[in-house]
């Protein structure tokens, strides 16, 4: 994950912190935590899982509100 992560540092660290964001809310909403794989899934399936890739755009704006409200909308799924 570390790994992952870094990269998407270098392309942008707003997808960083908003993948960061994504992967705190599910491991507290959903009482595990998301692999990798699906976390390159919900980044790159179709557009994007919405919740992601809104927490990258809260990220991007430092959109505090957001990011928190969105922490609530993170869904729990996989596994």
């Amino acid at each position: 994950m570390s790994e992952y992560l870094a990269l998407l540092s270098q392309v942008a660290p707003p997808a960083r912190e908003g993948a960061e964001a994504y992967l705190s809310a599910f491991q507290a909403r959903c009482g595990r935590q998301l692999s990798t794989l699906e976390l390159r899934r919900a980044m790159a399936a179709g557009t994007g899982d919405p919740t992601l890739m809104s927490m990258i755009r809260a990220a991007a704006t430092r959109d505090q509100l957001a990011m928190l409200r969105l922490r609530s909308a993170v869904a729990c799924t996989g596994g």
